[in-house]
């Protein structure tokens, strides 16, 4: 039996006609081009209606266009040049020829006509119906979520986007294969689109209510629409009703629904939520964004590298590495100092030798007393002799000295201010010495906590929260450890990198952390909780240095290939490298008024940078070994420099003011206070020292 396509046909169910193959009751060709023989329709609406047709036994879905109208011809067409493009099992196949036109004899116009592959199996609406409506498993949602993101990669590869995303849309094989149907409302993006919506011109709209977001709904789709309409579905998946059944917060515009999924996990609830974001900024930027994110939950899911995001992820949630680990960068330390230690060694022993021969009794006291005093000043015993005399004039900045519990203090974090108190009275702030975290009150001369053993491995970083109740430190044993300062605790530990965590970051609204480690890469976390949002890649060495801008917009890193990068935060894209260092960049700084970047490397030298444009402002030399460390005051008028001494300069005229002598080793770390008055340093000696700033 065959089916007649016409649809003012009087009976078109019974119109075959096996003689002359043309409908009995109107005269419609019953087989399209001499191939396609109409079998049953599908479905319809708007301009046109879909067909099962058999083609020498074999089923396929022939779409035909009625009405001859110039924007559903554009449509029509679209979504011919998509499906043909597209080779993808989760997406009907079309063949180059399977777009056409055709006259029947009983009509005055052409139709549109549109060949694809058939799908067996329901649309997911059906197919919860199917299931009593009974929502999905984490393991089978998580099955769909990762399906159906792969699929809009394939799209979006293609530089389209599909704007019609629900459960309608969506349709699944006997074997559990999903496919992406209904690319009549797909877009391509050009130039020119892009140019209509940043001029705040309408597109055309296609709206589903519960699955539209918000900026297609006023003509500005862009492709993180899609993501947004896949959020909405899934959560029709994960809870059996649709997204209109919840409401939305009126303040943030985020839908209500976690409470009906209670078989999903929060890390899940998360990414969906974080699909659905109301502003498409706010969602991931691109599939494998998500496909980061599901890495977290399933180490399977499959992840490509793709403009600046690295694919994998191992067990235990540590992704690849070829770069160093360990305590590669103490040992790339030591080797930059190799030679100016040297050289210090060999000139102590001739001023020795020179002071040996001014006579033994007078040697003997100058020893005595440089190392009574050494030990007083500068808590550094046996100290060098030579070393406490140069020193001398800086002594009169030196307010406290506090020595650590290990060899070497490699960070320092300024705890805020506690309520009521005023400012300058309260010095608070963290250490990290060796592998153990211990928080100070310098006014008091007294430890406050301790946390030891923090880490298995000694700790490279620290930051503190903007309200001072979290702490945060990474460690050469690859975690990143968050610290509840109010309960004295361990809140979470994050298995961060597949290398030392050299360097965090955190924005000043408290939600994101960065990370950067000898495995070359970056990790931006959503906190509280610590879920990976993404990981950028693009440094060829270890990040050794990361800094959020005051804006919370840019992300800038520092790293042993000698480049400073600026990154997007909110989407990971590189922004603008930085070259001119001769040797692997230590640190960075960004002034209070976001106007200036400071970099400091292994070659002694320190750059300051325009950092809107990347401009180089200005070079400031005076070193003798690698700059670890720089600070701005919070008043923006001094940059602080730590190398083998810590140097002041003044902003304005780029003038060195002072350097203060008093560490044996080399600087780790400094901090201004909030008042601008005290300067902290910490030392691979063991040591934090507090000067006054002059």
């Amino acid at each position: 039996m065959s089916y007649c396509l016409n649809p003012k046909c009087p009976n078109p169910a019974d119109s075959s006609n096996s003689q002359r193959e043309i409908c009995r009751h109107c005269g419609t060709e019953l087989v399209i081009k001499g191939r396609y023989r109409i079998i049953r329709p599908l479905g319809g609406g708007g301009f046109g209606k879909t067909f099962e047709v058999s083609e020498q036994g074999t089923p396929k879905v022939l779409k035909v266009l009625y009405k001859n109208h110039p924007k559903a011809i554009e449509l029509f067409k679209q979504e011919a040049i998509v499906l043909s493009r597209l080779q993808h099992p989760g997406i009907p196949k079309v063949e180059e020829d399977g777009y056409f036109t055709f006259q029947p004899r009983t009509f005055k116009e052409p139709l549109h006509c549109l060949i694809m592959e058939k799908i067996n199996g329901l649309n997911l609406e059906d197919w919860l119906k199917e299931r009593n409506n009974k929502a999905l498993s984490e393991e089978e949602v998580l099955e769909c979520f990762k399906q159906l993101v792969e699929i809009l990669d394939k799209v979006h590869q293609q530089q389209f986007f599909h704007r019609d995303i629900k459960p309608l849309n969506i349709m699944r094989r006997p074997n559990g294969q999903l496919v992406l149907i209904d690319f009549g409302a797909a877009r391509e993006v050009t130039g020119t689109y892009l140019a209509k919506v940043g001029q705040g011109q309408n597109i055309t709209g296609i709206v589903s209510p519960g699955y539209t977001p918000p900026e297609q709904v006023n003509g500005k789709a862009v492709p993180q629409s899609d993501f947004y309409a896949l959020g909405r579905t899934l959560v029709f998946l994960v809870t059996g009703k649709p997204p209109t059944a919840f409401p939305e917060n009126p303040r943030t515009g985020k839908l209500v629904w976690r409470e009906h999924a209670p078989q999903i996990s929060p890390e899940l609830a998360d990414i969906i939520d974080y699909m659905m974001a109301p502003f498409p900024g706010n969602r991931p930027q691109n599939a494998q964004m998500i496909l980061q994110c599901l890495a977290e939950i399933d180490p399977n899911t499959p992840v490509k590298p793709q403009s600046g995001f690295t694919k994998r992820r191992h067990s235990g949630g540590i992704g690849s590495s070829s770069g160093n680990t360990g305590n590669s960068l103490n040992k790339d330390w030591a080797r930059q100092n190799a030679t100016v230690e040297k050289i210090k060694r060999a000139s102590r022993r001739r001023k020795l030798k020179k002071l040996l021969k001014t006579g033994g009794s007078l040697l003997l006291a100058g020893l005595v007393i440089t190392q009574v005093f050494g030990f007083w000043r500068y808590g550094d015993f046996p100290a060098n002799p030579l070393h406490v005399l140069v020193s001398l004039p800086s002594s009169r900045f030196l307010e406290k000295n506090i020595r650590g519990k290990e060899k070497s203090v490699n960070a320092i974090a300024l705890l805020p201010i506690a309520k009521g108190a005023k400012l300058g009275e309260d010095l608070n702030f963290a250490i990290a010495t060796g592998s153990t975290i211990q928080l100070w009150n310098p006014r008091a001369y007294r430890m406050l906590y301790e946390f030891d053993k923090a880490h298995t491995l000694p700790i490279r970083a620290l930051v503190v929260s903007a309200d001072g109740k979290r702490l945060f430190s990474g460690s050469s044993d690859k975690n990143i450890r968050i610290w509840n300062l109010e309960k004295r605790n361990r809140f979470l530990t994050i298995a961060a990198h597949a290398g030392a965590v050299n360097a965090l970051a955190i924005s000043r609204n408290g939600e994101i952390l960065a990370s950067g480690s000898s495995d070359k890469t970056i990790r931006l976390w959503l906190l509280p909780r610590g879920q990976r949002l993404l990981t950028i890649a693009g440094h060829a060495g270890a990040v050794n240095t990361l800094i959020i801008s005051p804006d919370n917009q840019r992300l800038v890193s520092g790293s042993s290939d000698k480049t400073i990068k600026i990154w997007d935060l909110n989407t990971g894209r590189l922004v603008r490298t930085l070259s001119g260092h001769k040797a692997g960049v230590l640190s960075v700084a960004i002034s209070p008024d976001g106007k200036t970047l400071a970099s400091g490397s292994s070659d002694s030298t320190i750059f300051l940078w325009q950092f809107t444009t990347g401009k180089q402002q200005s070079i400031l030399t005076g070193h003798y070994s690698p700059v670890r460390a720089l600070a701005f005051s919070p008043d923006g008028k001094l940059l602080a420099t730590g190398g083998d001494t810590i140097k002041l300069w003044d902003l304005k005229t780029g003038k060195k003011i002072e350097t203060l002598i008093g560490h044996s080793q080399p600087i780790s770390s400094l901090v201004f206070s909030t008042d601008n008055k005290t300067l902290l340093s910490g030392s691979l000696d063991g040591s934090v020292k507090i000067w006054r700033v002059p």
